[in-house]
């Protein structure tokens, strides 16, 4: 088997001339030796990288899309769950039956923060992290770290964010008939958020939100790469 050398990518930090390391199946990799982040598509590009809830010894450094965009409702129309008439007294509506309420439409801005790495709920685990506060740390100076897994390309993740933008409108408290939003997407960066690992769960940070250990592909090699180790 013969290869085109022009179309193979190093794993070379272009920053500092570091090898980069990974699993076979990551695209985003984080150079431990000065701090940069590369994505790889064609080539290797740099992306934003930002520490949140890095947390203690016993943490482990998991890499996460934040996607911030605007997001617009085209239409969205909820139903009422049941109605009251003096002719039939109260009774639930069924999915046939009206009573339906169209909602303003409008645009609103929106930060959504779902795992970069292989998991069967990543659109769940999304949904629920989109209403925590997730602020970025200042790095601590002399300190190095281990960023591994990241396996969701930039163009999965813009994909992604409309379909937990989605989750997020299923989700409400309301009862949802239908749903049309389109999102247009401003930035994207990795957050690498420290997680703890209890009772076959990946718990992040000062957070109850938990992803089981068995929805992760790849998750013992993670788990044993992740960590955090002092310059």
């Amino acid at each position: 088997m013969r290869y085109n050398l022009s179309e193979l990518t190093l794993l070379r930090c272009s920053n500092c001339g570091s090898d980069l390391g990974g699993l076979s199946t990551d695209v985003i990799f984080y150079c431990s030796e000065c701090g940069k982040c590369w994505i790889s598509d064609e080539r290797l590009s740099p992306v934003d990288i930002e520490f949140v809830r890095v947390g203690g010894s016993d943490s482990i450094l998991l890499p996460f899309w934040k996607v911030d965009a605007s997001v617009t409702m085209q239409d969205r129309i909820s139903r009422r769950e049941s109605s009251a008439s003096g002719a039939a007294g109260f009774r639930e509506f069924t999915g046939r039956e009206m009573g339906l309420t169209e909602s303003d439409s409008g645009s609103r801005k929106v930060r959504f923060v779902f795992p970069a790495f292989s998991t069967n709920l990543i659109l769940s685990t999304g949904v629920r992290m989109h209403r925590e506060n997730f602020l970025p740390e200042k790095t601590e100076h002399g300190k190095r770290f281990r960023v591994i897994g990241g396996s969701v390309g930039k163009d999965d993740a813009e994909l992604l964010a409309r379909a937990v933008a989605v989750g997020v409108e299923v989700n409400r408290t309301d009862y949802l008939a239908s749903v049309d939003l389109e999102i247009e997407v401003h930035s994207a960066c990795i957050y690498a958020i420290g997680c703890t690992t209890h009772n076959n769960v990946i718990r992040i940070n000062g957070s109850k939100i938990g992803i089981l250990m068995a929805a992760i592909n790849d998750c013992d090699e993670m788990l044993k790469q992740n960590q955090v180790f002092p310059g």
